[in-house]
């Protein structure tokens, strides 16, 4: 999906109308030479953020504009034809997912943004200001790159300021579009974004400086949370500088899946976290600071008597999952990176995780054909997608046909994101199913 916003505005008579549109149309022609018209060159500069497509290669007319740019890569601008000019973004190994042709007007800066999924990919192309802002202040603008985002509001205040009775400087902004101008007294303010209408915080960049006379895309996008979103600070200068500028915060959620053990807490450097888990069952996420933890997990019955520990960086704007497995006197804790991002349209993903404690690997058949092979104890497989339905799962014994434990109407929902635990003991095994997004 290409994303192209040129306004024009033409008031004339019809005759008038044709004479103008004459040098529009040579322009698109880029004569080098022979003619009376010699256009200039535009400059292209390219951000990556399709989540989980790896580098991409972007080319425009028969100018590589970007070369096997890594997910959060930014160029700067590239000098490539003006006029009617075919936009194509490859992946891998070449494999095309976005090839448009549209208008390059003479000598005008652009910045083009990819991001979504490699099955669900957009690019926007939005075309840089011609002006500058006055002495002592900025402008910003807001384009919305989070996939699955069901938009978001924005807001730019004095560092630490509360947001509770604030309005947002922009609201409801969805995804893949983009605002207009905001203009603000240059200097350092804490920015954030809330979901729409709503005081939850779903990206908060601490403090940023801004400087005068520029004016800048604040660039939203996806790495995985099914809420969170992290951000892109470009300014429309004369290289085309840019910088990451990532959350403050992360999710992670607690499963309980050590047989034999009473309920559990769960602290992060000693901030209290979850309280009370059931074994075979799962929290929702809380959030923490982004960056470098210790989660210490204790039985409810014996308080300040940790069962086990984990030490984990937590990437901002990401969801983990931190599992405690093992026996009695035996538990430990790991965690399992988690993609909540929407699928292909119509399915839903589904990963498969074993901890059952003393089994060894499994298989894992859906509707009797195999889909994950020897998945060991305490580790998950990649994501798999489904269409939305019921199915038959069993866990059998790696390589063989022996069942360990069958499931029937397993029921999921396109656009959503699961993960079937297999917990228990042999003769004991039973499994959760957490939806997590």
């Amino acid at each position: 999906m290409m994303l192209l916003r040129i306004a024009r505005s033409v008031s004339a008579r019809p005759a008038v109308l044709a004479i103008l549109l004459v040098p529009l149309l040579l322009t698109g022609c880029n004569l080098k030479s022979g003619g009376f018209i010699v256009t200039k060159p535009v400059h292209v500069r390219v951000f990556n953020a399709l989540v989980d497509g790896g580098q991409v290669t972007v080319t425009v007319g028969n100018t590589t504009v970007a070369s096997g740019l890594p997910f959060e890569g930014l160029t700067s601008y590239q000098d490539t034809d003006s006029g009617n000019q075919e936009i194509k973004v490859t992946v891998g190994s070449g494999s095309t997912i976005v090839d448009t042709t549209t208008l390059l007007l003479d000598d005008s800066k652009y910045t083009y943004l990819v991001y979504g999924t490699s099955a669900g990919p957009t690019a926007q192309l939005l075309q840089d200001a011609a002006a500058t802002p006055n002495g002592g202040e900025f402008a910003l603008i807001v384009p919305n790159g989070a996939f699955g985002s069901g938009g978001l509001d924005f807001y730019v205040t004095a560092p630490g300021a509360s947001l509770d009775n604030m309005s947002p400087n922009l609201s409801n902004i969805q995804y893949s579009t983009t605002t207009s101008f905001a203009t603000f007294a240059a200097g350092s303010y804490q920015v954030r974004a809330t979901l729409p209408n709503s005081k939850q915080v779903i990206y908060d960049a601490g403090t940023v400086t801004f400087s005068e006379r520029t004016v800048y895309y604040f660039f939203f996008y996806s790495k995985g949370s099914g809420t969170l979103v992290n951000a892109a600070l470009l300014a429309q200068d004369t290289a085309g500088t840019g910088t990451l500028v990532n959350n403050k915060l992360a999710q992670f959620k607690m499963i309980h899946a050590a047989p034999g053990t009473d309920p559990i807490n769960a602290q992060y450097d000693g901030t209290p976290a979850f309280s009370g888990i059931p074994y075979a069952n799962a929290s929702s996420y809380t959030q923490l600071p982004a960056g470098a933890h210790t989660v210490t997990v204790e039985a409810t019955t014996a308080p300040g008597a940790p069962i086990a520990s984990l030490q984990q960086a937590f990437g901002a704007a990401t969801d983990t999952s931190v599992v405690v497995a093992g026996l009695p006197g035996a538990q430990m804790a790991f965690a399992l990176q988690d993609n909540n991002l929407p699928g292909t349209a119509g399915t839903a993903r589904l990963r498969f995780v074993n901890v059952a404690a003393n089994l060894g690997p499994v298989d894992v058949l859906v509707n009797f054909a195999r889909k994950v092979a020897s998945l060991p104890t305490n580790a998950g497989s990649a994501y798999i997608e489904f269409p939305e339905d019921a199915y038959t799962i069993d866990f059998t014994v790696a390589g063989t046909a022996m069942s360990l434990l069958t499931l029937q109407g397993v029921s999921v929902t396109a656009a959503h994101t699961y993960t079937l635990y297999l917990v228990g003991t042999s003769g004991q095994l039973s499994a959760l199913l957490t939806r997590d997004n």
